[in-house]
């Protein structure tokens, strides 16, 4: 047994112990219960004791009896056992008051953790698994020689950069302000994602509209990479507002740096296979989009199971995570057009802002803060994800019905159109596009399909 509090009040001593003391908090976990035994003593002659126990949030912990009411004969010690029933994630805090002819009160924090199972294990590392085998596809993909043609005219990849790293991170500090105040954790995890670089499902989704692939490839590099600076720095400038006085909130920049140079590696790793191990690259290749797919499957058949916790957030935990990829998106195409950049770039653009990487700033949460904090501050991410998915698939599935149906009327009524003007005019059709366009196009199909 182990003793929680030890409280004098109105000549009754009051001590609190219970089993498993856990660094100076109650642990429990959800569907689980934890019994605290109380014991009151009393030097003199006095009126009975009520003691109210109350939760500060009876969605995450209730406590059962709530309130006791005793008559402690002089220098008799009265024992009762209170039951705290753990009932989702969370941490609050449990209120003792001691109420006689004078009254007093205690605090002791509670933590409920989610209730270890196999799937959470395997869901946890199956996530890092994923990050470094998606950052390895990526980096099998990188042609240097297109990488360099975009840095030396970087207007697009600066676009890309000033949208991640200034807008982004701005964009959830005012969203964590005007719907998270009361809310740190919540706030932290959408700073943490906002932080991230673009991620792997930027890439898909720019392939799938058929934008700038190598712009978008060349963008997740360069942002992977300027991260290591970027994430410390606009978490310094954002988060720390919203941690202020709670110690296992604080943002663990060092752990946080070591696990962007862990993901930065893998890139580096799948550069070398590209120029050096040709046969090793053509399979990863070959096997890119079928694993892919592969990955998504398990990963929902594996996360949503292992974190349903994610799904009982408030209604301010959704509206956020359903704006903030879709305003981004929005902001950055927005961006991209003022700068005058081409309709598939600023598509690009939109895309890499829009869509950070969640993935990554899940299993960086997972493995930089302690339990059950890390969880609820990664509740986030993982809901970014999935609006993510349903808002990039959306616009997919437009995409396809547009070419299906559509486009091809929109050019037949606009080369109709070209041909009456040049009748009526007298001008002569317009010239075949020159053999160097020719060969651009034929350079980049052939770079979209080996992407």
């Amino acid at each position: 047994m182990m003793v929680m509090a030890v409280v004098s009040v109105d000549g009754y001593t009051l001590e609190a112990t219970y089993e498993g003391m856990d660094e100076g908090f109650l642990k429990t976990f959800e569907k689980f219960t934890k019994t605290v035994t109380f014991h009151v003593k009393q030097d003199q002659a006095r009126h009975n004791i009520t003691i109210q126990l109350q939760s500060s949030d009876q969605h995450v912990f209730r406590v059962e009896p709530d309130v006791i009411s005793l008559d402690v004969l002089p220098s008799e010690t009265v024992s009762f056992n209170a039951t705290i029933i753990g009932l989702s994630v969370g941490v609050e805090i449990l209120t003792i008051k001691i109420i006689s002819s004078d009254s007093s009160e205690f605090e002791e924090v509670v933590k409920v953790l989610r209730t270890p199972t196999i799937l959470n294990f395997i869901f946890t590392y199956f996530l890092l698994i994923w990050t470094l085998v998606s950052y390895v596809s990526m980096g099998t993909k990188l042609d240097l020689k297109v990488i360099w043609s975009h840095l030396r005219r970087p207007v697009g990849v600066s676009i890309g950069m000033l949208c991640q790293f200034i807008v982004m991170p701005l964009l959830a500090f005012c969203l964590a302000n005007a719907i998270f105040s009361d809310n740190p954790q919540s706030a932290v995890g959408l700073l943490v994602d906002g932080s991230c670089p673009g991620g792997w499902l930027s890439n898909i989704f720019t392939l799938l509209l058929d934008c700038d692939f190598i712009l978008s490839l060349t963008m997740t590099f360069c942002s992977t990479i300027a991260a290591l600076a970027f994430m410390p720095l606009n978490l310094f400038i954002y988060a720390e507002r919203f941690v202020e006085g709670d110690e296992a909130l604080k943002t663990p920049f060092k752990e946080m740096i070591q696990q962007f140079a862990v993901m930065v590696a893998p890139t580096l790793v799948g550069i070398l296979i590209r120029y050096k191990l040709s046969k090793i690259k053509n399979v990863c290749l070959c096997l890119l989009k079928p694993f892919a797919y592969v990955l998504i499957f398990v990963s929902m058949g594996l996360g949503v199971p292992s974190n349903l916790y994610v799904f009982r957030g408030t209604w301010q935990i959704w509206l956020a995570c359903f704006l903030y990829p879709l305003v981004g998106g929005f902001l950055g195409f927005g961006i991209s057009k003022i700068t005058r950049r081409e309709r598939e770039q600023a598509i690009t653009i939109a895309l890499e802002t829009g869509v950070q990487n969640s993935v990554l700033a899940t299993a960086v949460i997972r493995f930089a803060y302690p339990q059950p904090e890390a969880d609820l501050v990664s509740r986030i991410p993982l809901l970014i994800t999935m609006t993510t998915l349903i808002e990039g698939c959306t616009l997919v599935l437009g995409y396809l019905v547009y070419v299906k149906f559509f486009q091809n009327k929109y050019k037949a009524v606009n080369e109709d159109d070209t041909a009456k003007v040049n009748e009526d005019t007298g001008a002569p059709p317009p010239p075949p596009p020159e053999n160097k366009d020719v060969e651009l196009s034929d350079i980049n199909a052939s770079s979209a399909t080996e992407a």
